[in-house]
């Protein structure tokens, strides 16, 4: 008997303590290591016991951090530079996937719109506050197109379909999986411009600015995303089935999108670049409501990847 007291007393005492840890987790496949986390089981090894709560939208994911409703979120470059103008209590902890076509610029086909200089004096749909609305500028930019000489309409992600269809407006620029769900709803109706490397978008994970405890669990966040990343490369066939079944996405889909990503647990100087190139952007084009660009290394905390994977941090100060 005393033995197994002994037993059942020493297992308790090396069993790693679980924290409750609650992330919202946008509905694409840039998400991918966080179902493949769970799908694997990859944090039952970390201090922290995941609940995943699902929605659309890096920038609904963000807010509901800020409201203190999740402990993280995960968010794209572009959110966290429009949030940091707002100067709120927020920090990312690292990259965790990053794609040069995600983001697409999508018309009607009867319009026949040849090309980014076509889009001057028309109506596009964008989501405001977004990689959606970044991406279009860096489109105008590229072509020569003053951003003042097209009209934005806001959409939430899943309406801006709807919004090009209806003829409420010219364009729309969609993330995926809405981009290829247009195609596949409308076919010949609607043309997907080739716009593939004009622009990268990185998803990250991102929390109100961390305390101690707060830092243990996005550690052992990041260990499970870690985990799932390598389980990504070295079974890319059974990760890719379990995140069209996750977002009950297809596997013609899965296989078109899939070359594009790039998973991969990070936090260097490029994203900062990115974030600060963001930032002066809108600091130019919103100066009515954003009259000073911040400094972007004190919206990055490097401390968690440090403890997971030293050599993924290359950023200066």
């Amino acid at each position: 008997m005393s033995v197994i007291f002994l037993v059942v007393n020493l297992t308790k005492f090396w069993q790693v303590e679980k924290y409750p840890v609650s992330i919202a987790v946008s509905k694409t496949p840039l998400s991918a290591p966080f179902y493949v986390a769970t799908a694997i089981k990859a944090f039952d090894s970390t201090c922290v016991e995941v609940e995943i709560k699902d929605v659309i939208g890096g920038g609904v994911a963000f807010n509901k951090v800020i409201k203190g409703e999740v402990d993280f979120a995960t968010s794209s470059d572009s959110v966290i530079a429009f949030q940091s103008l707002n100067r709120l209590p927020f920090v990312t902890h690292a990259m965790f996937a990053q794609s040069d076509n995600d983001v697409k610029l999508i018309t009607r086909s009867d319009d026949n719109l040849a090309g980014i200089s076509s889009l001057q004096g028309k109506i596009i749909g964008v989501t405001k506050k977004t990689a959606s609305e970044y991406f279009l500028s860096t489109l105008l930019a590229i072509d020569g197109v003053n951003a003042q000489d097209v009209s934005l309409v806001h959409y939430e992600p899943a309406k801006l379909v709807d919004g090009l269809m209806n003829n409420e407006v010219d364009a729309i620029v969609p993330w995926e999986p809405f981009a290829f769900q247009s195609k596949q709803i409308f076919d010949k109706k609607v043309t997907i411009h080739d716009t593939k490397n004009l622009n990268t978008l990185s998803f990250n994970l991102v929390s109100l600015v961390p305390d101690r405890d707060r830092i243990e669990k996005a550690t052992c966040v990041l260990q499970g995303l870690n985990t799932a990343i390598n389980y990504i490369a070295s079974h890319p066939d059974k990760a890719k089935e379990i995140i069209s079944s996750k977002l009950d996405l297809s596997t013609e889909f899965i296989n078109w999108i899939w070359p594009d990503y790039l998973f991969k647990l990070e936090l260097n100087q490029s994203l900062l670049l990115n974030l600060n190139s963001q930032t002066a952007w809108l600091a130019e084009t919103h100066s009515n409501i954003f009259k000073q660009v911040p400094n972007m290394n004190q919206f990055v905390d490097s401390r968690a990847i440090l403890q997971v994977n030293p050599s993924a941090v290359n950023i200066s100060r």
